[in-house]
């Protein structure tokens, strides 16, 4: 919960797992937000270190260029997870756990284990989607679209995915830099 410029949060003790409670509280994985554990009765507090950031929830993402960025960035991030241990299912995305710095234009996302089972990459990238075409404004909506149904058809990786979008970018730019 984000309030007073921190976020913090409560888990269940076995929601996150003691390699990646160390890795998470480390700061080595630069692309989350650190995390301080605080333990006690079966639950875990967290607190972020979000010095700079605020969730996205608190901004208007009104163009579909900016979501196309943000969503590449999120990508990016899930890929470097990975090599932390953390694996990209488990991350749950939302506009409350995406964090923006306005200043910088950095993005970075604060770790909240998925809760429900199966979690899902797929499931998680759709929601997000979903939340940040909602604000979109301009008449280029139909790149989200084609990015969820790629994403919907889960045949691809997080990678690959990547890719596409940066290539739906590059496309959005060319498109809207002939027409001005």
């Amino acid at each position: 919960m984000w309030e007073n410029n921190e976020y913090r949060m409560c888990f269940r003790e076995d929601s996150i797992l003691d390699f990646e409670r160390a890795m998470l509280s480390s700061g080595e994985c630069r692309d989350l937000l650190p995390m301080m554990f605080i333990s006690g009765d079966s639950k875990h507090v967290v607190y972020y270190d979000c010095k700079g950031f605020a969730p996205l929830s608190r901004y208007r993402v009104d163009r579909t260029e900016d979501a196309l960025f943000i969503l590449e960035k999120v990508l990016i991030i899930l890929s470097s997870t990975i090599e932390y241990l953390i694996t990209p299912a488990k991350v749950s995305l939302s506009t409350d756990t995406v964090f923006y710095n306005a200043e910088t234009g950095s993005i970075k996302i604060a770790y909240v284990p998925v809760q429900e089972e199966p979690a899902g990459e797929a499931k998680n990238l759709l929601k997000l989607i979903s939340q940040l075409k909602a604000d979109v404004i301009d008449e280029y909506k139909e790149y989200l679209d084609q990015f969820a149904l790629l994403v919907f058809r889960n045949t691809y990786h997080i990678r690959e995915l990547t890719s596409r979008i940066g290539l739906m970018r590059r496309e959005l730019y060319l498109r809207t830099s002939v027409s001005s």
